[in-house]
């Protein structure tokens, strides 16, 4: 198989993947500090395409429940009702290195659809 071929695919990173630890472990301290709150993320979708990568989470307290907005920047907008629980990151490699290049903090639409035009990410990784 050609290995250009190989890397241009998209592919479903899993929990054993090694890129799957990397990239939760990236994003996660941004999340935290995004929000002021010690959060974790479970990972709905976590896809890789050459040296780019996309995560679709959502953000839980430590005892896996939704997270308490009140004590958070965005108290607010929460109690407005117009929060969603959701963590979206987009990362790209460079070398053997990994960086987070844009992310969405509890977003109310879907901001990444403009992703592939603003970095030059494939449309692919994002299903479009």
């Amino acid at each position: 198989m050609n290995s250009s071929f190989a890397q241009s695919r998209l592919q479903a990173l899993q929990p054993g993947d090694a890129d799957y630890a990397i990239l939760l472990d990236l994003a996660t301290p941004h999340a935290r500090k995004a929000t002021g709150l010690a959060l974790n993320l479970k990972i709905d979708e976590l896809d890789r395409q050459g040296d780019w990568a996309f995560m679709r989470s959502q953000m839980r307290g430590a005892d896996g429940r939704r997270p308490d907005w009140s004590a958070s920047a965005y108290a607010e907008q929460a109690a407005a009702g117009g929060m969603s629980d959701t963590y979206a990151a987009l990362f790209k490699r460079n070398g053997d290195q990994w960086s987070l290049v844009v992310e969405a903090v509890a977003p109310g639409d879907v901001v990444w659809e403009s992703w592939p035009q603003q970095f030059g990410a494939p449309a692919s990784l994002f299903g479009y």
